[in-house]
């Protein structure tokens, strides 16, 4: 069994890590009904609440995090379960400039010959989706990018998104493998950063 000591000290470590830079927009904006024609999506387990003042402060560090199932961006059946490996979420907006230029950066770095390390899943939620703004449909903008990672197309309500605590975007939400938060915060995260994270989560997970 993991100890307490260590789970908090990687999440610590975690939490410092993370870049609260550039981050466009809350989950107040609109998303209109007719943007998202998927299944509903469902949430299992109580949504996490809204972020700390700072990463570090988050009271919802350590708590268990919701299950998910809806639709991948191709209207396929998409769920996921916690507890089965370690996990990072990315929620990207279409119409987001920081978000477009995250997107940019990690295809580029992928294309240049890196990737991440093995055994955790990264998984991009489009949320807050509005026919009237820019790169819409986001589906035809992640194609045009060639964007690698699966993809869960959040609900017309952004019940994603709320689930989880999003709060701006670009929005990363880090899982340990037993399904509990390691860390989340608005903001961009260089590849190499985001490496690091990803090695932490597998160091906790073999610990």
């Amino acid at each position: 069994m993991k100890s307490k000591h260590c789970v908090r000290r990687i999440a610590a470590l975690v939490a410092a890590a993370l870049l609260m830079a550039a981050a466009c927009g809350g989950n107040d904006d609109d998303a209109g009904p007719e943007a998202v024609e998927v299944a509903p999506v469902q949430t299992v387990g109580q949504p996490l609440g809204p972020v700390g003042p700072t990463p570090a402060s988050d009271p919802a560090i350590g708590r268990p995090v919701p299950g998910l199932s809806g639709s991948a961006i191709d209207g396929t059946p998409f769920s996921w379960t916690p507890g089965e490996r370690p996990a990072v979420f990315l929620f990207l907006a279409h119409w987001c400039p920081a978000c477009q230029g995250e997107v940019v950066e990690y295809t580029g770095w992928l294309a240049a010959g890196n990737e991440l390390p093995d055994g955790v899943d990264l998984i991009s939620v489009v949320t807050l989706v509005d026919s009237s703004r820019d790169n819409y449909p986001p589906s035809q903008w992640l194609a045009d990018e060639d964007w690698p990672f699966p993809v869960l197309v959040d609900s017309a309500d952004n019940e994603i998104a709320a689930a989880l605590g999003q709060a701006g975007t670009p929005f990363w939400v880090l899982v340990f493998s037993d399904g509990t938060l390691a860390s989340r915060g608005s903001g961009r995260i260089p590849p190499e950063i985001l490496t690091r994270h990803f090695n932490l989560l597998l160091a906790e997970a073999e610990g």
